[in-house]
């Protein structure tokens, strides 16, 4: 089970691991506010109060007759570029909801196929202008999707050349921006996560080529057909997971980023999917009601998360 998965867990023996690794995710947030205390931040003083005191203390129900140990309640600051404890908290949900809607979709049309595509752009020095390149194009090919779509229900001869567009006859599409720097360049490298139902074949040549056409410069993509409802969680548990890689960049590097992306739009649906959302307080999957359970409670000191008595 690798680590994005492990962190989703709710099995009573996954249990001792996930607080394991769960404890060095809060470990990075303790050291990137030590840094972002020591150099000039956009973060404010409430922002640095919500991230000093996010995921401080956890409580769980142990649902013993289940063999299920839950999060029951945790204080969160939801600044998700700079915490992955909360990035992984809102994936969770994501990736419950939207399995059961791809589910769904898959009942009731066999006809329809699940996709994994990865969108890139040049890497670039500048941030801003890489996620501008990045979603100027992306809303190219999602612009070409609606107008064939409107093509297809009117026989309007202006929306004709949309037609042959990849994205056509997609119905349902949900997508995350995914930022880090490139191995070798040291620049910017910004890529767009796409999960799409399509009752066309999406084929990778047939991508790349109108990918170039609209970015100019970039070729480099990923396409691959998914069938299993294991790698369709996998691929689900991908798009939402986080959108900076945490464990890969310096404290610098991802205050930088969040102050270069606050605010702007890293996620997104269309078509079926458009709307599908998770409220904060949505406890996602949810047990019978009236299961036995006894709580169990940890605060995080001496760098990791340690059993205490109700208080």
């Amino acid at each position: 089970m690798d680590d994005t998965k492990l962190l989703f867990s709710d099995e009573e023996n996954k249990h001792t691991e996930r607080i394991e690794r769960l404890s060095a995710h809060k470990r990075r947030t303790v050291g990137l506010l030590q840094y972002a205390n020591s150099t000039k931040t956009a973060l404010t003083i409430s922002q640095k109060v919500r991230y000093a005191d996010c995921h401080s203390f956890l409580t769980f129900h142990n649902y013993f007759t289940l063999g299920k140990i839950k999060l029951s309640h945790v204080e969160h600051c939801d600044i998700h570029l700079l915490c992955p404890l909360c990035a992984i908290r809102r994936a969770s949900k994501k990736t419950i909801l939207y399995e059961k809607k791809v589910q769904e979709l898959l009942s009731s049309n066999p006809n329809l196929n699940l996709y994994y595509v990865v969108l890139t752009v040049k890497n670039e020095e500048n941030l801003s202008k890489a996620y501008e390149h990045l979603t100027q194009a992306q809303k190219t090919l999602t612009q070409r999707r609606r107008d064939a779509q409107k093509f297809f229900k009117t026989g309007n001869k202006k929306h004709l050349s949309a037609a042959n567009s990849v994205f056509a006859r997609v119905e349902a599409g949900a997508y995350s921006i995914e930022v880090k720097r490139g191995k070798n360049s040291g620049d910017w490298h910004p890529h767009t996560n796409f999960v799409l139902l399509s009752e066309d074949d999406i084929k990778k040549e047939e991508l790349i080529n109108e990918w170039r056409s609209i970015t100019g410069n970039s070729f480099i993509v990923h396409c691959e057909k998914v069938a299993s409802r294991q790698d369709i969680i996998k691929v689900l548990v991908e798009i939402f997971k986080y959108a900076m890689k945490f464990s890969e960049m310096e404290f610098s590097d991802n205050l930088f980023a969040w102050e270069t992306l606050k605010g702007r739009r890293l996620t997104g649906s269309f078509g079926q999917f458009r709307g599908l959302d998770v409220e904060d307080d949505d406890d996602g999957d949810r047990v019978p009601d009236g299961t036995e359970y006894e709580e169990i409670f940890y605060r995080f000191f001496d760098d990791k998360y340690k059993k205490i008595q109700k208080l």
